[in-house]
């Protein structure tokens, strides 16, 4: 019986190295210019990221080897992997500004080993997280091109303050809400409803671009909100 309860305590770590796997692959196919595939592996690692957690507190096999373990994970499929991907878009900036991708990976690591020891996080956000820049970044590869995309990745400055913006974003002081939904009034979810709205409504006006529209909604509407609040105390 101790066996078997072990084993089934390990089916969240099993869900992470899922996740870790996808990055990898998500890597390889980057590489083999297969982007919608390395897309789809993301996602599929989003959802794997999700249920590790679920599954970890469902069993009651949350623990530090999990929390380290979803970490690494997360850095390579959520922090290397878009890294990888912002180098693959900007293919056509033949400057130095290029290596600007790296900040990415960089700044993911330094979010994820600050956010484990880091014990306001627990309910909610300070900086974006790392899955959420991630899958960000990786719907870029199948955005079709637009003014937006090229002066992204196709001017040398653009991409630079773009890695920058979303690099120092993983590592700021910016509170952002939790978009996992917990027991309370249907108050408290009213930036979430915000949110889903505007993002239904932008995925069937402008495809995939509705994900960096909800990124950039996200982090705004926070900013405001948490503005907002200052104000009235």
């Amino acid at each position: 019986f101790a066996l078997v309860m072990n084993i089934i305590k390990q089916i969240p770590n099993a869900f992470t190295l899922g996740n870790l796997t996808c990055g990898v692959l998500a890597i390889h196919f980057i590489q083999k210019e297969a982007y919608d595939v390395a897309v789809g592996l993301v996602f599929l690692a989003a959802v794997l990221d999700f249920f590790d957690g679920f599954l970890a507190r469902l069993l009651k096999a949350d623990g530090p080897l999990g929390k380290e373990l979803d970490s690494l994970a997360d850095l390579v499929t959520f922090g290397v992997a878009p890294s990888f991907m912002l180098y693959a878009l900007s293919y056509q900036i033949h400057t130095w500004h290029r290596f600007a991708f790296i900040a990415l990976a960089v700044f993911s690591a330094y979010r994820l080993a600050k956010f484990n020891i880091d014990t306001r996080q627990s309910q909610s956000f300070i900086g974006v997280p790392t899955p959420i820049t991630g899958i960000m970044v990786m719907s870029w590869a199948m955005v079709d091109q637009d003014n937006i995309s090229r002066l992204i990745f196709d001017s040398s400055i653009g991409f630079v303050l773009f890695c920058a913006l979303i690099s120092y974003l993983l590592v700021s002081e910016i509170p952002l809400p939790s978009l996992k939904l917990k027991k309370g009034p249907i108050k408290q979810y009213s930036q979430h409803l915000f949110l889903l709205g505007v993002g239904i409504v932008s995925m069937f006006v402008f495809g995939w671009l509705c994900i960096p529209i909800f990124y950039t909604l996200y982090v705004l509407s926070s900013i405001l909100i948490n503005f907002a609040s200052k104000k009235t105390t």
